[in-house]
């Protein structure tokens, strides 16, 4: 009996956990394709006004030279990317800890064995 008692707190916490995980990691990953948007136009002026402005000012030369504005184009990318999968895997581990937390309900329910064999490969895998 007592080891059920602890086995049940140890559900809830983690229910918890992944409950105050995937709150900011959702807000994270919902806006990530807004900032991937927002990135790309910013991009995309900046090669408006090199189309328009060949010449421009020293302090812009310099300043673009110190960016290497190729490399930061090429990297913001990847690191949107990153970012991304990063907020998916996180997405991924916080289900396996709800499917954890359930693993003891009273009650019947309906469950894709698939997606808890995955869940279990995967965190053995790693």
């Amino acid at each position: 009996m007592v080891q059920s008692e602890k086995m049940s707190s140890i559900e809830q916490m983690v229910a918890g956990v992944a409950q105050e995980i995937n709150n900011p990691v959702s807000f994270i990953h919902g806006n990530l394709g807004y900032a991937t948007e927002y990135t790309q136009d910013l991009l995309k002026l900046i090669e408006l006004y090199q189309q328009h402005l060949p010449n421009p000012p020293e302090d812009i030369t310099e300043m673009l030279e110190d960016l290497d504005l190729d490399f930061l184009r090429e990297d913001l990318d990847k690191l949107l990317k990153s970012m991304r999968m990063g907020t998916e895997r996180i997405t991924e581990i916080v289900k396996s800890l709800r499917t954890f937390s359930r693993l003891d309900e009273a009650q019947l329910k309906e469950v894709n064995i698939h997606e808890s064999i995955d869940s279990t490969v995967l965190r053995n895998l790693r």
